[in-house]
């Protein structure tokens, strides 16, 4: 079989000579008009276009939550904006919403719509769960956030609104691991003839990545949830008081765990440098092989504080610590040669990106200080700033993506100078959010308890304190301008998008801005290395 010697025609992918046909897959039925075509979508690229919205707005009130805790934080031992039980309501949701109303969802509908037009595939495996998935979030997001409101969150005071929040924070997990079955199953199975593993797309791969770890990981936080809503349920025999039950959960958030929100924008990184950067990555095996490594290193179900309060004294989390810093300098490094030897662009989605990874590799080097022994940061905010490092590199990445596959998401382009803009409000906030937290671990600051409250200030904490406070607002400022600038393109105010814009390496750009239905017009060609388009390119110059 061989490729065609002729550029492909715009919104048109060439035919391959004598393609096989046990590749063909089902296509679910053209999407409906209005309302019923929303509800009833079994369409990939609608699906994803749904999480996206409904996620980041979530995103940014998470976010929010967390601004509202730092600058409480600024007078550690009063309240002044609230109350006790409405501070900790809030200082519990703030961590829930952010990653699992925000941040997990929104890298699982990017990856729903991109990741099957990235390896050719006309739709999503499972197209019908993926949809439910979406359905099942939004419903248990929508019950959780309901449940805290009348004091269920944990160790809240309404047993009937803790019950609630528990039951519908497990419907979420088990909808973010079936939209990860479908994405995984995506990559595994419906690549085209020639794609072999190591071929497919830096973001394909990613999501797969990410979802094999979200699928070993989310479930332990389910089982945790099931052992706390029967022990609720039945007068709490088992944790006794509730200031055992925070403790339970918070691993997720934390050092190794936290880990996984930026599995999925290693990848955006790299799809986005190699093509920007107009540069051929010359090793995608080894920019693969640094992800899946990054990957294997994020699985924290194991490093729960709650039941092992010595596990960051143990040679298993100081060693996956340090070693984890090695695949993020690789990625950066191979990245920075591929601008080097390139003739990058102009686009926001660029430094986005390369923020992103140097942000991953600053949120490993502290992961790695703070597993150290003689520094006595375990129990500090020292911790905590590196949770909130790793949730500023995977906006940092989201946002990269929003801006870089956004014509092709909406069909419009989005405004180019608000993602120029954000690039300035999303460095600033990432910095400060995290920084806040870690400068305040270095002076000894100790970690606050259950209730969210410190039992003695360091100099200087309080007004560490208000400076996350500022930089979790600037990230959420941050999102709401991502959102600004996709606004007028998903009101069809701005120009309509190219199907190629930045004569793209990969699948995605071989199709029309937004894809048809199928996705492609066309049978997909055999793929004979990473950069298929560029292929198709190169053998047009040849033959010219």
């Amino acid at each position: 079989m061989t490729i065609t010697e002729t550029k492909p025609d715009e919104g048109h992918f060439p035919a391959v000579s004598g393609a096989s046909t046990d590749m063909v897959q089902f296509s679910p039925s053209p999407p409906h008009a209005g309302i019923a075509g929303v509800l009833g979508t079994a369409d990939h690229k609608m699906v994803g276009r749904l999480y996206i919205c409904c996620s980041l707005l979530l995103l940014a009130g998470g976010l929010v939550l967390m601004s509202l805790v730092g600058f409480e934080g600024a007078q550690a031992n009063s309240f002044d904006l609230l109350n006790l039980d409405t501070f900790f309501q809030i200082f519990t949701l703030g961590p829930v919403a952010v990653v699992f109303f925000g941040l997990l969802p929104a890298l699982i509908g990017l990856a729903t719509y991109v990741v099957p037009l990235q390896i050719g595939a006309q739709t999503i495996a499972f197209p019908r769960a993926a949809a439910a998935a979406f359905w099942g979030w939004l419903f248990g997001s929508a019950l959780v956030i309901a449940g805290w409101a009348i004091n269920g969150g944990p160790g809240g005071g309404s047993v009937e609104g803790v019950l609630l929040s528990l039951a519908a924070w497990i419907v979420v997990l088990v909808s973010l691991c079936l939209a990860s079955v479908c994405i995984v199953t995506t990559v595994l199975a419906l690549r085209p003839a020639g794609m072999t593993l190591l071929r497919v797309p830096a973001f394909a791969w990613s999501a797969m990545v990410g979802a094999f770890v979200w699928l070993i990981t989310l479930p332990l936080l389910a089982a945790n949830l099931f052992l706390i809503y029967v022990d609720t349920d039945h007068k709490q025999l088992l944790f006794g008081k509730p200031a055992n039950v925070w403790p339970q959960l918070r691993w997720v958030f934390a050092q190794p765990a936290a880990y996984m929100l930026v599995i999925p924008a290693l990848g955006i990184a790299a799809d986005v440098v190699g093509t920007i950067g107009r540069r051929r990555p010359p090793a995608h095996g080894a920019v693969l092989v640094s992800i899946g490594a990054f990957g294997a290193l994020s699985f924290g179900g194991w490093a729960q504080s709650a039941f092992n309060p010595q596990v960051v004294t143990e040679a298993l989390f100081i060693l996956a610590g340090i070693f984890i810093v090695l695949p993020t300098l690789a990625l950066l490094g191979g990245l920075v040669d591929t601008l080097r030897r390139g003739r990058p662009g102009s686009a926001a989605a660029l430094p986005l990106a390369l923020l992103a990874v140097v942000s991953a590799l600053g949120l490993t080097v502290a992961g790695a200080v703070h597993g150290i022994p003689r520094l006595h940061l375990s129990g500090t905010l020292w911790g905590s700033g590196v949770s909130k490092a790793a949730i500023g590199a995977a906006v940092l990445g989201l946002v990269a993506g929003l801006h870089y596959w956004g014509g092709k998401i909406w069909g419009r382009d989005p405004i180019e100078a608000l993602g120029k803009l954000n690039v300035l409000v999303l460095l600033a906030g990432a910095a400060l959010f995290a920084g806040g937290d870690l400068v305040a671990g270095g002076l000894g600051q100790i970690a606050p308890d259950w209730t969210g409250q410190v039992a003695t200030v360091a100099k200087g904490a309080e007004v560490l304190s208000l400076i996350t406070g500022v930089g979790a607002l600037l990230l959420a400022a941050g999102v709401l301008l991502a959102v600004l600038a996709a606004l007028p393109a998903l009101l069809g105010r701005t120009a309509r998008a190219a199907s190629d814009p930045y004569q793209g390496h990969t699948l995605e750009w071989a199709t029309t801005s937004p894809p048809p239905h199928g996705n492609f017009m066309g049978p997909v060609l055999e793929v004979r290395s990473a950069c298929p388009l560029l292929d198709v390119r190169e053998a047009a110059k040849e033959v010219s």
